[in-house]
């Protein structure tokens, strides 16, 4: 399964004027002979961390955002860290 994050609305002063919604999206995908997976957690300060899993291998960080950041998550949670 993929993650997805919806961001916090980008609202630069009047003057400049675009306001924006980003969204980041990170996929499963099969690369040589390797499955990567994307999976997320949240630690308890509420940032989230996309962690890249890849078949037979430890989990690693990714990225990393703060709690002010992002709003919401969907995917494969891998808990949340204490």
């Amino acid at each position: 399964m993929s993650v997805f994050i919806k961001l916090v609305e980008n609202r630069p002063p009047k003057e400049y004027a675009q306001a924006r919604t980003a969204d980041i999206s990170y996929d499963d995908a099969v690369e040589g002979n390797s499955e990567i997976s994307y999976q997320y957690d949240v630690l308890p300060s509420g940032a989230l961390r996309i962690l890249r899993v890849t078949r037979g291998q430890e989990a690693v960080i990714h990225s990393v955002y703060a709690p002010g950041l992002w709003f919401r998550v969907e995917g494969l949670c891998r808990g949340t860290t204490e």
